[in-house]
């Protein structure tokens, strides 16, 4: 098993030393985060994954200029939890990443669900919680009316 600085240094290389930030006081929750390509994507995943690491959240947030989805990883022992940030369209498909983290079937439906982002080739991608007839994904912005919806720059910078 890896420790956690060589990790963080593998996805430095993987990604570009300037899309990872690291030492982040863990008062936030996490300890590094990474800004993911959707081609990058996998190779970080696995590389988490061989490093002891499981997948504890996919979630996703609602821009009006684009998607992106947040893949938290967490490994019990030392204590470290990285945030993968994968920016995607709004009509842009992600791959399923249940093939490295099999937890990864039951979150994707519902990012799924609630944001209607897709992943391409998830075995069972249904609603969870809503009727399988739903035609709409609730936690969109633009479904009903949300005064605080701004692009992603706006918040981020």
């Amino acid at each position: 098993m890896a420790t956690n600085d060589a990790l963080i240094e593998q996805l430095r290389t993987l990604v570009g030393a300037p899309a990872v930030t690291a030492d982040l006081d863990f008062s936030r929750g996490i300890t590094a985060e990474v800004r993911v390509t959707l081609a990058q994507l996998w190779p970080a995943l696995e590389a988490c994954r061989d490093a002891g690491y499981f997948l504890e959240t996919i979630t996703g947030l609602d821009f009006v200029d684009t998607n992106e989805l947040v893949y938290q990883v967490n490994r019990y022992e030392p204590r470290c939890r990285i945030a993968l940030r994968l920016l995607c369209g709004k009509d842009q498909k992600v791959p399923t990443v249940s093939d490295i983290f099999s937890s990864a079937l039951w979150q994707e439906r519902e990012v799924w669900e609630f944001f209607g982002i897709r992943f391409t080739d998830h075995p069972d991608l249904k609603p969870l919680l809503l009727p399988e007839d739903t035609d709409f994904h609730p936690l969109q912005k633009d479904f009903g009316k949300v005064h605080a919806y701004r692009r992603r720059d706006e918040i981020y910078g």
